[in-house]
């Protein structure tokens, strides 16, 4: 299993609706605060964790930390997703 964090500049709504495009291609489940992508014999959960806002002058920037865990998927095919990811991500300003 394989781990991995970040955090983005997002509101909860904005992030999962960021992510469910990003990875639409593959067949996952929403739970609460969790997306669970099935992919054959591999697994990945993405727990989503609101942080708060954080506080940058006068603006209030809603923070989301995003938790993945990789089982099944070998280092490259962890790397390959999330660069996918970030390359999506990127393109809707995230």
């Amino acid at each position: 299993m394989f781990k991995q964090s970040h955090e983005m500049q997002s509101t909860l709504k904005e992030c999962l609706r960021e992510l469910t495009e990003a990875i639409g291609h593959h067949d996952y489940e929403l739970t609460g605060d969790r997306i669970i992508v099935r992919d054959d014999d591999r697994q990945l959960v993405i727990h989503l964790v609101y942080e708060g806002d954080r506080h940058l002058g006068s603006l209030d920037l809603p923070m989301v930390r995003l938790d993945y865990e990789f089982t099944g998927y070998t280092k490259a095919e962890m790397d390959e997703f999330m660069e996918h990811l970030y390359e999506h991500m990127q393109r809707l300003g995230g």
